[in-house]
């Protein structure tokens, strides 16, 4: 069974819709940039629900590789982030897959990637942090190593990270955008941000398991994917 109608959420239909002893909970708060007491407490209600129900073997909830990041500022988004992690593996069925920066066929403009396409086929200025360092993974491969998990639970552990294995210079990826779509993006480079360390030795696994070619040329051949027709669209 899954909860939500997004991007993680349509990802997993195929493989977890009709099973009636897992939960995918992919709704909830998305936006990092939340504040609003309101919104954590509609999540917190939701989790409340589904932990309490005795039919279910595994639970499935969707944090953020930001999470414990100490190079990353603790916003109120990812303090409650870490609570609801916390929650679900204090139960013995729950499962946490912190996730970096997904990318995907989806219209919604706050992911990095719709950012960076808009702003650079739009020409709107935009800052781009030459130290900043972000991790992008493929929404499908994040179903694929996902569902491969959660069949081999015992060869993995109740949380980690879906991410590629290592994260990306924000320039290099600003300029590998302009690459694929051709054009030239309106952009200040600053000298500020810090690196992103992510740990996926587990995701490795998973990724040499699935046959899921993360590494060498991944970010460039996904953001190929899916912005390649973007110019067009």
């Amino acid at each position: 069974m899954i909860i939500g109608r997004g991007l993680v959420a349509t990802a997993f239909v195929d493989d977890w819709l009709q099973d009636e002893t897992t939960m995918i909970v992919a709704a909830g708060v998305s936006n990092s940039a939340e504040t609003e007491r309101a919104a954590f407490a509609r999540e917190e209600r939701m989790l409340d629900e589904v932990l309490a129900s005795r039919q279910l073997r595994r639970i499935v909830y969707f944090g953020s590789c930001a999470v414990g990041n100490p190079s990353e500022r603790q916003t109120p988004y990812l303090q409650h982030k870490a609570a609801m992690e916390a929650r679900i593996l204090a139960d013995v069925r729950g499962q946490v897959f912190r996730l970096p920066q997904v990318v995907g066929a989806g219209g919604n403009p706050h992911t990095l990637t719709n950012f960076l396409c808009s702003r650079i086929l739009s020409g709107e200025p935009f800052d781009v942090w030459a130290r900043a360092e972000r991790n992008l993974i493929d929404i499908q491969d994040v179903a694929t190593l996902g569902t491969h998990v959660l069949r081999h639970r015992d060869q993995y552990p109740p949380m980690m990270s879906l991410a590629d294995v290592c994260s990306t210079n924000m320039l290099a990826i600003v300029r590998c955008m302009e690459d694929v779509l051709g054009r030239q993006g309106n952009y200040r480079v600053l000298d500020q941000g810090v690196v992103f360390p992510i740990e996926t030795a587990d995701c490795e696994r998973a990724a040499q398991a699935c046959g899921v070619p993360l590494g060498p040329g991944y970010m460039r051949a996904l953001i190929g994917k899916y912005y390649a027709d973007a110019v067009n669209g």
